[in-house]
């Protein structure tokens, strides 16, 4: 299971300061670090870890990480310098720091969000009783499949309620877990309560678990990621399900042409997860008659982040670099930017009304080829 406490032994024994991960920061350019020696940079980080000292550098790179993982393979140690800053948030809040609003906020506005969408889901779905947010029924029978929602799924929930039909061809008596308790806690983590977020996950393990699955399919890649880190030693096996979806496309049904063309957004926590992977979602718009797919600069394993976390730790680089992914996306001149993540899709597809391309989930179009609304 991931350890917060074990994430800051390791930055502190094994972190040289060689400023690798600064070089290769694809936002670092967008920011006041822009310029900036990337050694005097990690001096102030390790600073921070080694003695609790605050600097202004250090605040700077570590609330305008992406979390985007480009710089894992820079890294001569081997270290997760996202997961690093999300306990080291932690550090600067225990030390008094203020916190920036954006970080603040995340928590709150994602409850506020959930009571809205949890019953306008329940509403979207023909069939009662589908959703689960509370565990303690002692009569509920175990499930094959459960689809795990995570908090953007639900605030997603047109494309959930897709994605859940899709799935029902696959088994029709699938139940979906998620609600204000059933989070993988990665919000918790990198807004700066990492052990918040272990007893957010652990809880979560606890719920899967009293449902006795076979399989457990995960709407959002950052979830999946999630589940990788921390590996639980369970019964059931994870999947993500775009990657669940292509292992079952023979059994859907036929599929109705849908004439467009479609670039795609890859998601860094997808492409570059710790089990990073790119087919899938292709794998699937192939599937569909009339589709045609254009790649975009930047795509697959080199896909640049939408932005979102550094929107809420810094505000303008981040929505500088949301606009950035969506220029590019704009250059290809497709019909379609074409998402996968919950979480990408409310980041790039609130700038849908003002940009000509429209903002679709790759499950909402498979749904609207197999004839589902």
């Amino acid at each position: 299971m991931l350890d917060p406490k074990n994430v800051i032994n390791q930055f502190e024994k094994k972190c040289t300061g060689c400023g690798s991960c600064v070089e290769c920061c694809p936002i670092v350019s967008h920011t006041e670090l822009k310029g900036i020696d990337p050694g005097k940079v990690m001096d102030e980080i390790l600073d921070l870890f080694r003695h609790k000292r605050i600097g202004n550098l250090a605040r700077a790179r570590i609330y305008s990480c992406l979390f985007c993982n480009t710089c894992l393979p820079s890294c001569p140690r081997g270290l997760n310098i996202g997961l690093s800053f999300g306990v080291a948030k932690a550090i600067l809040q225990e030390l008094g720091d203020p916190v920036p609003k954006g970080v603040a906020s995340i928590l709150g506005q994602g409850k506020e969000l959930l009571s809205n969408s949890i019953p306008e889901f329940r509403g979207l779905l023909e069939e009662s009783g589908l959703l689960i947010t509370e565990i303690g029924d002692e009569t509920m029978k175990p499930v094959k499949t459960v689809l795990f929602a995570s908090c953007f799924g639900l605030i997603q929930k047109d494309a959930l309620s897709t994605a859940l039909k899709i799935l029902q061809r696959i088994d029709p008596a699938i139940k979906v877990l998620g609600g204000f308790d059933y989070c993988c806690g990665e919000l918790q983590y990198m807004a700066g309560r990492p052990d918040e977020a272990v007893r957010q996950f652990d809880k979560l393990i606890e719920g899967l678990n009293f449902l006795s699955p076979e399989k457990v399919v995960i709407f959002c890649p950052t979830c999946n990621m999630t589940f990788d880190h921390h590996h639980p030693d369970t019964e059931w096996s994870w999947h993500f399900i775009t990657d669940f979806i292509s292992e079952n496309l023979d059994v859907l049904g036929s599929l109705n042409e849908v004439n467009a063309t479609v670039t795609i957004h890859d998601p860094c926590h997808f492409v570059r997860g710790a089990k990073p992977g790119s087919d899938s979602p292709r794998e699937i718009l192939n599937a569909i008659p009339g589709i045609k797919i254009i790649e975009m600069e930047n795509t697959r394993e080199q896909a640049i982040c939408c932005g979102a976390y550094a929107i809420t730790g810094t505000g303008k680089p981040g929505f500088q670099f949301r606009d950035r992914r969506l220029k590019q996306a704009l250059n290809t001149s497709a019909d379609i930017l074409s998402l996968y993540c919950p979480g990408c899709h409310i980041v790039l597809g609130s700038e849908g009304p003002n940009i000509s391309l429209r903002v679709e989930s790759i499950l909402s179009l498979l749904g609207e080829s197999l004839g589902i609304k």
